[in-house]
């Protein structure tokens, strides 16, 4: 039983199950507590906003599990080392990876339990799955934060240029949906369309994969194939282009959003701008860095980040105009 009651009462509470009158307990229940820091006093790279050069990670941000820990680690050691070099602080973004979305929800949200990481929490699952890791953060981990090995970096770079390669092959074979239907027999492939369908859109069909394209097509294709690895990207990219294809657009809206930064010491109280005093009171609190931040505050209606907007862009301008 997962209690942290004290021993004696576990006890008594164990004999009072019918069956278990005379139960002895070998390990009691036990619980671990442990310092919190609301994590809403971070910044995106896990800094502190009090204390200059000092950064958090793990349980005392209010997270339970290794991998949450660990994430958090990564980021914190990576942007801790770079803060000692004066170079740019290195921040994932909710729409590159599992570990941005982590670290946006506990510095702009705060916790009000042990946060864990859960994929529901994620806008754009589709587009962030373990396959294409590589793809999304192993060159900014090179040349921006220097945690990758020139091994690695060449060994993506490598991936990369074969998928890209790989999918123009395959886009370059075009047939009508009867020949296609004649190839590979045991695909679903409807004979009622008139368009063509090139090799890229049969590798849809769940039957068809890079080796069945290879047999019937083995000078463009072979070595495609014989590369598990990328086969399986080939046939994973394929799966989920339609989906992806329609998140860009809501991707593209959330980095515009996310690039649009916040002055860290702005006074809400103070500005100038359209804002009740229940949302001066939010935006304080929370500190959002960005207006994407601002947006997933809860309670912060649409109006107010547009007249925060504006507020924001103007004063860019007249600070343009200055100088």
């Amino acid at each position: 039983m997962s209690m942290t009651l004290p021993s004696e009462i576990q006890e008594k509470l164990i004999t009072h199950i019918r069956g278990l009158e005379k139960a002895k307990i070998v390990q009691p229940g036990y619980g671990v507590q442990y310092d919190f820091l609301d994590p809403r006093q971070l910044t995106a790279s896990l800094e502190s906003r009090l204390v200059q050069r000092l950064f958090f990670a793990g349980q005392i941000n209010g997270t339970t599990g290794y991998e949450e820990a660990a994430a958090q680690g990564i980021i914190a050691g990576i942007n801790a080392g770079l803060r000692v070099k004066g170079k740019p602080p290195f921040i994932v973004s909710r729409t590159e990876g599992y570990i941005g979305v982590l670290i946006d929800d506990l510095t702009t949200l705060g916790t009000t339990e042990p946060y864990r990481m859960f994929t529901s929490r994620v806008e754009f699952r589709m587009s962030l799955r373990p396959d294409n890791a590589d793809s999304r953060l192993t060159f900014r981990g090179y040349t921006e934060a220097g945690c990758v090995s020139e091994e690695r970096y060449d060994r993506a770079s490598r991936m990369n240029a074969t998928l890209e390669e790989g999918i123009e092959a395959l886009k370059a074979i075009e047939f009508s949906c009867t020949k296609w239907a004649q190839l590979i027999p045991e695909a679903t492939i409807s004979t009622q369309r008139s368009s063509l369908l090139s090799a890229l859109d049969v590798l849809q069909y769940q039957e068809v994969n890079m080796e069945t394209l290879a047999r019937i097509f083995p000078e463009p294709l072979k070595k495609f194939a014989e590369w598990r690895q990328l086969a399986q990207r080939l046939k994973i990219e394929v799966i989920y282009k339609q989906p992806v294809s329609l998140q860009r657009a809501d991707i593209e809206e959330v980095r515009q959003d996310e690039a649009l930064q916040l002055p860290e010491d702005l006074d809400y109280f103070a500005i100038n701008a359209s804002l009740s005093q229940e949302v001066r009171e939010k935006l304080d609190s929370h500190r959002p860095q960005t207006i994407g931040a601002v947006r997933r505050i809860p309670g912060i209606t649409p109006a107010a980040v547009v007249n925060l907007l504006r507020f924001v862009k103007v004063n860019r301008q007249r600070a343009v105009g200055i100088k």
